[in-house]
């Protein structure tokens, strides 16, 4: 229930990709997930759109928009 909570904004015109909570740069990840270095990089080109959604502290794949979007 608290997945339909967090997406209820739906697809975005702009998904998380255009918001304030998003992070995507891959040295921040990687200093926000200290762990994720050991497994590769940030720069890794299987992650594509994906970031670390700071307002709900999940990694998201970054296509829809939460409630919580700010621009």
């Amino acid at each position: 229930m608290i997945w339909a909570t967090l997406w209820r904004g739906g697809a975005g015109r702009d998904g998380c990709q255009g918001c304030a909570h998003f992070l995507t740069d891959p040295p921040a990840l990687e200093a926000a997930l200290p762990g994720l270095a050991i497994l590769s990089s940030a720069d890794a080109s299987v992650r594509g759109g994906d970031g670390l959604c700071l307002a709900h502290g999940r990694l998201t794949n970054g296509q829809r928009r939460c409630a919580a979007f700010a621009a």
